[in-house]
């Protein structure tokens, strides 16, 4: 999942109040001058600041890579803290430790690093307690780990099944309303054919029949003139009428993308649709909304995106083109996947085109198009 910075996120500040606890200690004794200054107390001090400017530099991060770094640098800073403060509370630094390698490491990588944090622990506290003593005391906090752990992976769990629904409830969303829209083109060019097929055919008839007619009288003439005069004009209506319906052929897509757009929080989304690109039949239509969602899909799973920018547009050609360009680290070996191969073959069903690459600027591209 992208990073999303939050220096006031409700664990975070619960972490804040925490160093605040264990550093209190330490700084008063300090300020009253009860606390020797030696080489070790100045680097315990030190780990101790250490451990919190690592972990806002953790949060300021948006690289996976660099914030697993930056958490593990955190376990030496703290181990320091912990061999100087020998009496505080420093071992609850590694209970925050162990929360943020929940989300950032592999349960057996997050196990591992625990495993080398509480056997350094228990050197320490050997070294000042008898040996049951110090096995009890590595023990309650080994306890307080994992909970920390099981609940920073509950938290993600949960996250992650929020954001997935949104997602798919977006994409629900947008399919409603293009298959509306669907049928309503369909209505309107079923209209347009009846108009045309029936009325235009038949006041077509009615117009040479009134031209075969001789006129008897005046008043026939009269009539007769009245009558083919009153054809054109309804024959102009009707051609009026079928030419507006047919000038709205083809599905409207922009309303299931800005619902598509609507339904995901988080990256940022911004469209950019032309007003004359619509699709001439449902097939088009779809393909190029899967195109969106795959697109969206791909960035959030796999880009770690903060925005994205979708582009719809009409060639002079009359071919539609559909961009979905986001600002992440590119999708690795999502192109390979099978969603961007579904979507290939989805398109190559309407005679389209997909192409993945990446933006000069960092980021990804995925262009679909489709034929007029």
């Amino acid at each position: 999942m992208p990073h999303k910075r939050n220096f006031l996120a409700p664990l975070n500040l619960a972490a804040y109040l925490t160093w605040l606890a264990i550093a209190t200690v330490p700084l008063l004794t300090l300020a009253k001058g009860e606390l020797t200054i030696d080489a070790l107390h100045l680097a315990g001090l030190a780990g101790l600041l250490a451990v919190l400017i690592l972990f806002l530099l953790r949060e300021a991060s948006s690289g996976l890579r660099q914030r697993q770094w930056l958490t593990l640098a955190q376990l030496p800073a703290a181990l320091l803290s912990c061999a100087a403060f020998q009496e505080g509370l420093q071992p609850v630094l590694l209970i925050l430790l162990a929360a943020q390698a929940a989300s950032l490491f592999t349960a057996r990588s997050t196990l591992l690093l625990m495993l080398v944090a509480n056997a350094a622990l228990l050197a320490l506290l050997l070294a000042q307690k008898p040996l049951v003593a110090a096995l009890v005391t590595a023990l309650a906090y080994a306890g307080f780990q994992g909970f920390a752990v099981l609940t920073t992976q509950a938290q993600d769990a949960a996250q992650r099944a929020r954001d997935e629904a949104r997602r798919i409830n977006a994409e629900l969303l947008a399919t409603r309303a293009m298959l509306a829209e669907g049928a309503r083109a369909e209505e309107r060019l079923h209209l347009s054919r009846e108009l045309h097929d029936v009325a235009g055919h038949k006041l077509t008839a009615l117009k040479l029949q009134l031209g075969l007619c001789a006129p008897g009288s005046d008043q026939a003439a009269a009539a007769l003139a009245a009558s083919r005069q009153l054809a054109d004009e309804l024959l102009a209506e009707v051609r009026g009428v079928v030419g507006a319906l047919r000038a709205h052929d083809g599905v409207d897509l922009h309303s299931a993308l800005a619902a598509l757009a609507e339904g995901i929080p988080s990256p940022r989304i911004t469209l950019a649709l032309a007003a004359d690109a619509r699709p001439a039949d449902f097939a088009r239509a779809q393909a190029l909304l899967r195109a969106a969602q795959e697109g969206i899909t791909n960035a959030l799973r796999h880009a770690g995106a903060r925005s994205l920018h979708i582009a719809l547009t009409r060639a002079e050609d009359g071919s539609l083109s559909l961009s979905v360009a986001d600002d992440g680290c590119g999708m690795g070996s999502a192109a390979a996947g099978h969603g961007l191969n579904g979507l290939q073959e989805r398109l190559s069903a309407v005679g389209g085109s997909l192409a993945v690459t990446t933006r000069p600027g960092g980021g990804s591209l995925l262009s679909a198009r489709v034929p007029a």
